[in-house]
C-alpha cells in the first residue's frame, strides 16, 4: 500500500514535470492533483528535489530496460532496429524543453547523469545496431553513424514536443513514425529498405 502511494506520486510527478518542467510545479499542486495530504507527500519526499531525483531515476531505469529488451528482440534485424529506435523516440518525446531547461539551470547534476546515459545507452546501442546492419549488408556503409544518431534524436526533440504538436494536426506517434521512416529509408540498403516497408505494411494491417 505504501509503495503503491509512493509510485503514484512519482509517476504523476513525472507526467507533470516532463510536460511543464519542475520549476513551475509545486508540491502543493501535486498533492491536490492526487488527493493526498501535504503531510503524506512530505513523508515520502522531504523536498521537491528528492521527488525529482526519483522521477529521473525511474525514467532512466525504464528507458534502459525497454532498450535492452528491444535489443534482444529475437525477430529480424529490421524488426529489432525499428523497435529499438521507436522505443527511444517514444521515451525522448515525452521530455519537454521546459524540463531540460530546468535541469540545465537548477539541477546540472541530473542533466549530467542523463547526458551520460544518452551516450552510454542510446548512442552505444544505436551505433551497435548500425554496425550490425553494415556487417550484414543491410545498412549503407557510407553513413556516419554518430551523425545519424544525433540527427535522429535532434529531430525528435525538435518536432515531437508539446509546443509544436499543439500548433499542428498530427499526433506525436505520427510525427515519430514519419521521422523514423525518413531516417531508416536513408540509411538502409535497397534490399533492407524493401524488407522494412514490408514490415511497416504488416504492422499497419
Amino acid at each position: 500500500m505504501v509503495q503503491d502511494i509512493q509510485q503514484r506520486i512519482i509517476e504523476h510527478a513525472r507526467d507533470r514535470f516532463f510536460a511543464s518542467g519542475f520549476s513551475k510545479v509545486t508540491m502543493d499542486e501535486l498533492s491536490a492533483d492526487l488527493g493526498i495530504s501535504k503531510k503524506t507527500m512530505y513523508q515520502f519526499f522531504p523536498s521537491k528535489n528528492d521527488l525529482i531525483d526519483r522521477v529521473i531515476a525511474l525514467q532512466m531505469a525504464e528507458m534502459a530496460g525497454l532498450i535492452n529488451a528491444s535489443m534482444k528482440n529475437p525477430e529480424s534485424f529490421i524488426d529489432k532496429l525499428y523497435a529499438t529506435w521507436l522505443v527511444i523516440g517514444r521515451m525522448a518525446c515525452r521530455i519537454s524543453k521546459s524540463i531540460l531547461d530546468d535541469m540545465r539551470r537548477y539541477r546540472p547534476d541530473l542533466w549530467k547523469r542523463i547526458d551520460e546515459m544518452r551516450k552510454k545507452v542510446i548512442v552505444e546501442n544505436f551505433t551497435r545496431l548500425i554496425d550490425e546492419g553494415i556487417g550484414r549488408g543491410l545498412v549503407r556503409s557510407d553513413v556516419n553513424k554518430q551523425v545519424v544518431v544525433l540527427m535522429y534524436l535532434s529531430s525528435i526533440q525538435g518536432v515531437v514536443n508539446p509546443e509544436l504538436l499543439a500548433e499542428n494536426s498530427f499526433s506525436a506517434e505520427e510525427a515519430l513514425k514519419t521521422i523514423l521512416i525518413v531516417y531508416l529509408d536513408g540509411i538502409l540498403t535497397d534490399t533492407a529498405r524493401q524488407e522494412f516497408h514490408r514490415h511497416l505494411s504488416t504492422k499497419s494491417s
